[in-house]
């Protein structure tokens, strides 16, 4: 979709429009559902934290600045959800289990290939792990990654390249 559509459905939801703000909604809500999915591995929770993240979003949307940036806002209300429910996970649960991570080779049925994988995304600390699906599994830019994480999208660059390494050289043994 154009970022003058998005740009012009920002506006209407700024300015009140539920319905507009429904639409964006139907633009984002499966990037979302699977960034919380591949952060937290459970469907539950990230069913949780979107609906959060909705919440809030709509509650607050007066406040965005720039309709251009609506996307990394909307990530980054996402992702302080998801923090949210992580801390809350390993306050009740004592441990964080990245099984939906191997989703990411969804292509693959090959379930070594998938554990391989599972295996080298938990050698990357956690914000690796958070860039590398947000840029390989949902696509972001640096400089978009870098506004949803507030980091420099010079660091995001870095990290891509050192985590997209350490994948490499652990997947090829």
């Amino acid at each position: 979709m154009s970022s003058k559509i998005i740009d012009s459905l920002v506006s209407s939801a700024k300015n009140g429009s539920a319905e507009a703000f429904g639409e964006l909604y139907e633009i984002y809500s499966r990037d979302m559902f699977r960034f919380a999915y591949y952060y937290l591995g459970s469907s539950a929770l990230a069913e949780d934290c979107v609906s959060e993240c909705v919440c809030i979003a709509y509650e607050k949307i007066g406040s965005l600045r720039k309709a251009s940036a609506f996307k990394s806002w909307l990530f980054k209300i996402l992702h302080n959800c998801c923090n949210s429910a992580l801390r809350e996970k390993i306050r009740s649960d004592g441990n964080v289990e990245y099984s939906a991570l191997t989703d990411l080779s969804s292509e693959s049925e090959d379930i070594n290939e998938k554990l391989s994988l599972k295996q080298a995304l938990s050698l990357l600390s956690d914000e690796d792990r958070e860039i590398v699906i947000l840029h390989y599994c949902q696509g972001y830019t640096s400089k978009e990654i870098g506004e949803i994480l507030g980091i420099k999208d010079a660091t995001v660059r870095s990290k891509i390249l050192r985590s997209g390494e350490k994948l490499r050289k652990f997947l090829q043994k």
